[in-house]
C-alpha cells in the first residue's frame, strides 16, 4: 500500500449546492485523516469554504471550458482521480471528467481512478448503462452509498471487490459535532427546503406541480395549526437551477414575521449549525434531510427521486414519517408533525450504523490504494 501524494476529486462541485459542498468538506477531511493525503484538489467556479484546506488552484475558473484544462493539468501530477459523492454514475458523456480521465491514463501511467460515496444508476438507456459498466472496470476501488447500487455492482464482473458504504454526508457530525441544537422550551422551528426536478431533466412536469402543491398546502396547514416559525433553506443557490424562486412560491401565503430565509452560505458548517436550530426538517432536497438526520433533527423527505427512497430505506426511516412522493394525505401527516413538535419522534433505526458504513468509504479502500 502506498498513500497518494495528490488526489484530484471529481464531482458536481462549485455550483453553489450545499449538498455537493458536503462532499468536498468530507472528502477533504477523510482523505487527510485516513489516506494521509493533504494535497486534495477540487475544481469548480464557486467552491465552498471548508474546515480543512483544499487545493483549488485552476486556470481561469470562471470561463467555460477552462475547467477541463484545469482538470487535465492536475491529472498530470495526480496519483488518483476520485469521484466523490452523489448520483455521478447514471451516464458517461464523452466530455465528462470521468471520460477525460479514462483517456488521460494513457499519458500518465501512474494515474489511478476510484470512487467513494456514489450511486450507480438509474440509467436512461442501455447504451448509458453499458458505458458506465465499462468505466467501472477501470477503477481501482468503488465504494457505494446505497444498498441498491451495491447490489447492482456486485452482479458485475469487476477486477476488485466493491465496498458497501454510505453517503459521505453522514460523516458531518464527525467533523462538526451536533452541540448547538436549541432547547425544547424555545419556540418551535420547522426547517423547509424545496426544489424542482422534472423541469431540469425532461421529466413529467405534472408530477413536479403536484409535489410542489402538496408541499405548499402542508406548510400552510402547519402555519394554521401550529405556532411554529419556519426556516427556509436555499440548499441550491445556483441562479439557473437553484431553489430561490420555488422557495418564494412555497411561502407566499405565510406571515413573513414567522419566516427566516437561510440563503446558500457557501460554508457547510454554517448551514449545519442553522439546521441544528430546527425542531423538524421537511424537505424535497435530499441533503437537507440527510443533514437533519445526522444532526439528530427529526425530518420528513418528499421522495422525488430514487436516491431519496434509497436513503430512507437504508437509514431505516419509520413508515410513520414517510411522505413518499406526496402520496400521504395531508390530514394524516399534520397530526404526526404536531406530535414531533411536541417531542415525540422515533429516530431512524440505522443512523449510527450508517455513520459506520460511511467511514468505510475511506477505511475499506485503504488496502486498495
Amino acid at each position: 500500500m502506498k498513500y497518494p501524494k495528490k488526489i484530484t476529486f471529481e464531482g458536481f462541485y462549485g455550483f453553489k449546492n450545499a449538498g455537493d459542498d458536503a462532499f468536498v468538506e468530507v472528502s477533504s477531511w477523510g482523505s487527510r485523516k485516513y489516506w494521509n493525503c493533504e494535497n486534495n484538489v477540487f475544481l469548480g467556479a464557486s467552491l465552498p469554504e471548508t474546515s480543512y484546506p483544499i487545493n483549488s488552484k485552476q486556470i481561469l475558473k470562471n470561463l467555460k471550458g477552462f475547467d477541463r484544462l484545469s482538470l487535465l493539468k492536475h491529472l498530470a501530477s495526480s496519483d488518483y482521480m476520485v469521484s466523490a459523492g452523489g448520483s455521478t454514475f447514471g451516464e458517461l458523456p464523452f466530455h465528462s471528467n470521468k471520460s477525460l480521465a479514462k483517456h488521460f491514463k494513457a499519458l500518465n501511467k501512474n494515474l489511478k481512478l476510484g470512487a467513494i460515496g456514489v450511486s450507480v444508476g438509474p440509467f436512461k438507456s442501455q447504451k448509458e448503462e453499458n458505458a458506465v459498466k465499462e468505466y467501472l472496470k477501470t477503477l481501482k476501488f468503488l465504494a457505494l452509498r446505497d444498498k441498491r447500487s451495491f447490489e447492482f455492482v456486485n452482479s458485475l464482473t469487476l477486477p476488485y471487490k466493491p465496498v458497501n458504504a454510505f453517503d459521505l454526508a453522514a460523516l458531518l457530525p464527525e467533523i462538526f459535532g451536533n452541540s448547538l441544537q436549541m432547547d425544547s422550551i424555545n419556540k418551535k422551528t420547522i426547517g423547509i427546503s424545496i426544489c424542482n426536478y422534472e423541469r431540469y431533466t425532461g421529466g413529467d412536469l405534472e408530477k413536479e406541480r403536484k409535489r410542489n402543491s402538496y408541499f405548499k398546502q402542508l406548510i400552510e396547514l402547519l402555519a394554521k395549526n401550529t405556532d411554529a416559525n419556519f426556516k427556509v433553506f436555499i440548499i441550491n443557490g445556483n441562479l439557473k437551477t437553484g431553489d430561490w424562486q420555488i422557495s418564494q412560491e412555497l411561502i407566499e401565503n405565510i406571515d413573513k414575521k414567522r419566516i427566516e430565509i437561510i440563503p446558500y452560505l457557501g460554508n457547510v458548517e454554517k448551514t449545519w449549525n442553522e439546521i441544528l436550530t430546527c425542531n423538524l426538517m421537511i424537505s424535497t432536497r435530499l441533503h437537507a434531510s440527510i443533514f437533519a438526520c445526522y444532526a439528530n433533527v427529526p425530518f420528513m423527505l418528499l421522495e422525488y427521486h430514487k436516491k431519496c427512497t434509497d436513503f430512507l430505506n437504508d437509514v431505516g426511516q419509520s413508515e410513520k414519517y414517510r411522505l413518499y412522493d406526496a402520496a400521504v394525505a395531508l390530514d394524516e401527516i399534520v397530526p404526526i408533525i404536531q406530535e414531533v413538535l411536541a417531542g415525540s419522534y422515533k429516530a431512524p433505526l440505522y443512523r449510527v450504523e450508517t455513520i459506520a458504513l460511511s467511514k468505510r468509504n475511506f477505511t475499506q479502500t485503504i488496502p486498495l490504494l
